[in-house]
């Protein structure tokens, strides 16, 4: 039964193991021994929690630790976060003319720039430069252009000069070849223009595993960092490192019940059972982190029984298959999402059934709402 206690008993929770993110963050600088490395947090850290991850990331002795939004950048000043905080995001420029902050930024517009200049001095940057992907950044037959800008502009710092893959995860990939070498096309018209810096960075968690990146001052790496690999399973270089998934989703039993055969269970009376059955009601559903996707295909486990889920998923409820957990009882600890990648309701194992990707289930499914706690 519910434990009778004076704080609020959370009927769902999401763990965060620190130990496994300590290890993850040591065995990608194993591996990247001529580069620092930069965990990323954006995305309420991969729906981690930047809350938990403030408790740890000082600890990492990082260089940098990089977000996507000022929004983030200030959560983690709030949780007195020490290491230096980088904004890869686009932020609106009227934000910068509030007050001075202690932020770095990845910048490729122009009125950003320029507002920066005025109302941030000292400001350090990153530029952005595009280097294939067709998405942000400056192109880099404008790179020589922006940097003239630039120069003009007295109260800024170039500190960084950064890009994105756009196919890292692919083995051997040649758009990845070309986007090299363009980022180093990048680096000398840097050098060229009389601009000395301190970082360079491409590679993201793909780009960690995939690329040489000794040429590189740092990588930024999430993906890794929380225990998921982006490479195909087949994939060689998942041998590289020896990372553990840090995140392990739970819930409640609310209610265990009997249904006779024939019985339909959930929205859009997608189940039938086939024979008299003990089904469970757990109190979450898609809205707090159970993708939609895993009606009638998806698991949780009850002690290590394994209990399919049976109907639609619902916004804040799930129904699953007890019949097997025989001492199944009301106030059970349910495991929905498991830290053990072999176990049949890890993220990589049902992110595969549903044709999705850890990152989905992860930065897009987990609820901010849902209780967070780093063990």
């Amino acid at each position: 039964m519910f434990p009778f206690q004076r704080s609020y008993y959370h009927l769902n929770r999401i763990e965060v193991s620190k130990d496994a993110l300590v290890h993850n963050y040591r065995e990608l600088q194993r591996i990247n021994t001529k580069c620092g490395v930069i965990p990323v947090l954006k995305s309420n850290a991969y729906g981690h929690g930047l809350a938990q991850l403030a408790q740890v990331v000082d600890t990492f002795k990082a260089p940098l630790v990089a977000v996507d939004s000022l929004y983030e950048a200030y959560e983690l000043q709030k949780f007195h976060v020490k290491t230096p905080i980088l904004i890869l995001g686009y932020t609106q420029p009227d934000n910068f003319k509030v007050k001075r902050l202690p932020f770095q930024y990845a910048v490729y517009d122009a009125r950003l720039l320029k507002t920066l200049d005025r109302y941030q001095p000292g400001v350090k940057i990153h530029l952005f430069v595009d280097t294939g992907m067709s998405r942000e950044g400056i192109p880099l037959s404008q790179l020589r252009a922006f940097i003239t800008e630039a120069k003009k502009c007295q109260h800024i710092s170039i500190v960084g000069l950064c890009s994105h893959f756009a196919d890292a995860d692919t083995h051997e990939s040649e758009m990845t070849q070309k986007q090299l070498h363009a980022f180093e096309d990048a680096r000398k018209i840097v050098k060229d223009e009389g601009i000395t810096i301190s970082y360079t960075h491409i590679s993201a968690s793909g780009g960690a595993l995939h690329v040489d990146n000794s040429p590189f001052s740092h990588i930024r790496v999430g993906l890794v960092l929380y225990g998921f690999s982006p490479l195909s399973s087949s994939d060689p270089d998942n041998a590289k490192v020896d990372v553990h998934p840090a995140l392990s989703l739970h819930s409640t039993l609310v209610q265990v019940k009997t249904i006779a055969k024939g019985s339909s269970i959930g929205y859009g009376c997608t189940f039938t059972a086939k024979k008299e059955m003990t089904i469970g009601i757990l109190p979450l559903g898609y809205y707090e982190g159970v993708d939609r996707r895993l009606s009638n295909v998806g698991c949780v486990t009850i002690r290590g029984t394994m209990c399919p889920i049976v109907g639609r998923v619902s916004m804040n409820m799930t129904t699953i298959d007890v019949s097997n957990a025989t001492t199944a009882a009301v106030g059970d600890d349910v495991v929905v999402y498991s830290d053990n990648p072999s176990d049949p309701n890890s993220i990589q194992t049902l992110a595969g059934h549903i044709g999705s990707i850890p990152y989905e289930l992860l930065a897009a499914g987990l609820s901010e709402s849902v209780y967070r706690k780093l063990v």
